[in-house]
């Protein structure tokens, strides 16, 4: 017999899963988009700018197409890398940029401008107040 304590059990892993899976086919909007760059003095990110930005992505397994303010949409073919536990889903795009979606916080990370020497990327643009298409 299955007890509610063993259904609450089942529904509650069920929903974590549910909350961390790849992201799904869908379509999202982001209203707000961060910048920031290294600083190799402090070894920490600064944010440079901070503006209220529609942003339109259109998710699909192997790609996206992305639309910033309006723009005509482009295509950026991607691979999913790995999940991890604290950041999100990371996939690597065709030009080796990095991109995190973080479902606790709700945003998007994009990791460019890699520096070798430091193996660090060294920009990284947040997407945020994100809702469903």
């Amino acid at each position: 017999i299955i007890t509610v304590k063993k259904i609450l059990i089942i529904l509650g892993i069920f929903i974590s899963t549910l909350s961390f899976s790849q992201v799904d086919n869908q379509t999202i909007v982001a209203r707000y988009m961060e910048f920031y760059e290294y600083n190799s003095y402090s070894n920490e990110f600064e944010e440079i700018s901070a503006q209220w930005v529609e942003t339109i992505m259109d998710f699909d397994d192997d790609y996206y197409d992305i639309s910033i303010d309006g723009s005509d949409f482009n295509r950026v073919y991607w691979e999913f890398e790995e999940r991890d536990k604290d950041l999100g889903d990371i996939y690597y795009t065709q030009d080796e940029l990095k991109f995190i979606f973080n479902y606790d916080e709700q945003k998007i990370y994009f990791y460019s401008e890699y520096d070798d020497g430091i193996e660090l990327y060294t920009e990284i643009i947040v997407l945020s107040k994100i809702s469903k298409k």
